[in-house]
């Protein structure tokens, strides 16, 4: 039997950076991971049965009302901020069973939500985060069309924490014989090869601040402004490296849009 075409590998550092046309055909990553992106990762894993990523925060709340009494869960920030009248803010722990089974989260960011949306040419999108990364390399190990990988970024900036998680993407597709295809999956993948034996997290139940990851996910913009609002924990829930348990991918649907769990 014929090995399948391994795929070629872009990483775009900002929604802004992805040439017209260019996801067309292929399939994007997107990665926000301070912190949309993880947020949606802990909330299907918590039980919410998908998440509906809005532009503004109006139309988050128009799609909410929609949605029937006690199966709705509204979250999101702006400026890192919790939004006014909304369930949750964007703090990934704060998306336990207790709060997300059996409900649809709709969720507003500055970044990530915004990342999503700039990713509808692609013919597949998947939701990338450190907590769920192999699951998601598993999802899209047989992928043969071209693999476009969406930092968020923060404020319009490229962002150190989403770089580091694109070149994990870009370095791992890479190995299984995937082709870097831009300069910046070249940039990236030799930005994380250079941090990787450091940051390996082999087990599930290392404390955040024993993380090796975590300090490197305070470098940048975002986990600056992360820790000036006393979110320190986020940071910790961010560089949880493989560890929600079920084990799951998330990929967008179309028709209504939203983003549903891909369990393995």
């Amino acid at each position: 039997m014929a090995e399948p075409d391994r795929p070629e590998v872009y990483v775009h550092l900002l929604p802004a950076h992805i040439p017209a046309g260019a996801l067309q055909g292929g399939v994007a990553i997107v990665v926000d991971v301070l912190r949309a992106t993880t947020v949606m990762i802990h909330a299907l894993a918590a039980g919410c049965v998908s998440v509906i990523p809005c532009i503004e925060i109006a139309d988050a709340q128009r799609v909410a009302v929609s949605l029937p009494d006690g199966l709705v869960l509204t979250a999101g920030e702006r400026q890192g901020l919790p939004i006014d009248g909304f369930d949750l803010g964007n703090s990934p722990d704060d998306f336990t069973p207790e709060r997300c089974s059996g409900r649809t989260l709709v969720m507003t960011t500055t970044n990530g939500t915004l990342a999503i949306h700039a990713c509808l040419d692609a013919d597949r999108v998947v939701i990338g985060a450190f907590p769920n990364f192999a699951a998601t390399v598993q999802l899209l190990h047989s992928e043969e069309r071209p693999i476009h990988i969406v930092c968020a970024g923060t404020d319009g900036h490229i962002s150190y924490e989403d770089s580091l998680l694109a070149g994990a993407f870009a370095k791992h597709f890479k190995d299984l014989g995937g082709t870097l295809s831009n300069d910046a999956a070249h940039i990236v993948a030799g930005l994380w090869a250079r941090v990787e034996d450091s940051i390996w997290v082999k087990s599930g139940d290392l404390a955040a601040e024993r993380n090796p990851l975590v300090r490197y996910l305070t470098r940048g913009r975002g986990g600056q402004r992360i820790l000036s609002l006393g979110l320190a924990a986020d940071i910790g829930a961010a560089a949880r490296f493989n560890t929600v348990e079920p084990r799951l991918a998330a990929e967008l649907e179309r028709d209504p849009l939203r983003i549903v769990p891909v369990r393995h």
